[in-house]
């Protein structure tokens, strides 16, 4: 079974062009709105997690704060020693102060990795936001090619095939949407090719994948 991350990174992967492309070879607006289900599906999932994200990265970032001042304050402690000719104290204090040192240095890694996580999901949520609200504004004239399609008993596998069929009043429709999906995908292309890549690389982990997939169990998702 697909995992959330692998679900996401084909969703992020997937342009518009060829998910219209997909509608008009099946001849069915099915894929088109499949898609719409599954990004919507995952996006509420992930703005669950970032609300539990969030709450982690600021407590993580506390816990590091208080080490590291806590490891500034016997460094200090240790100089001071030191100056008092209280060598034994010195090195009492400088292994509390490794120790703390220590302690921050986990807190700062795992403080990263979790920050880096809540700016790359909420980042995923904001294009798959944009791919689906671009899908919702031109499902009606999928649709329209769609029936021209049909009326003409014809075969398309891309919206090509549909300029080729198309009289002057529904190749302006035809080259619209053509128009404002390859004006969206190249808008979205960047963003889109280094989150795919991020999802699986940096956010992927065992802990955060445990957590979405229990949600998914909760709300009965497949």
């Amino acid at each position: 079974m697909a995992t959330i991350f692998q679900k996401l990174g084909v969703l992020l992967s997937a342009t518009l062009h060829s998910i219209v492309d997909r509608a008009l070879e099946s001849n069915s607006l099915g894929v088109f709105d499949e898609y719409i289900r599954q990004a919507e599906q995952s996006m509420n999932l992930i703005e669950d997690t970032l609300v539990d994200l969030k709450v982690t990265v600021s407590s993580l970032k506390g816990k590091y704060d208080r080490a590291a001042d806590e490891a500034a304050k016997l460094d200090l402690q240790v100089d001071k020693a030191l100056q008092s000719d209280k060598e034994t104290l010195a090195k009492a204090t400088m292994l509390r102060m490794n120790n703390q040192l220590d302690i921050a240095r986990t807190y700062k890694e795992q403080y990263e990795k979790q920050k880096q996580a809540f700016e790359t999901l909420t980042e995923v949520v904001q294009v798959l936001t944009a791919k689906v609200d671009v899908l919702k504004s031109q499902r009606e004239q999928v649709s329209t090619m769609l029936t021209l399609v049909k009326s003409k008993n014809i075969v398309a596998r891309s919206i090509k095939d549909i300029e080729k069929i198309s009289d002057s009043k529904a190749a302006q429709l035809v080259e619209k949407v053509r128009t404002e999906l390859d004006t969206a995908d190249a808008r979205l292309e960047v963003a889109t090719s280094r989150l795919s890549a991020q999802v699986e690389t940096e956010i992927g982990d065992a802990e955060l994948e445990s957590q979405l997939e229990e949600r998914r169990a909760r709300l009965g998702l497949s």
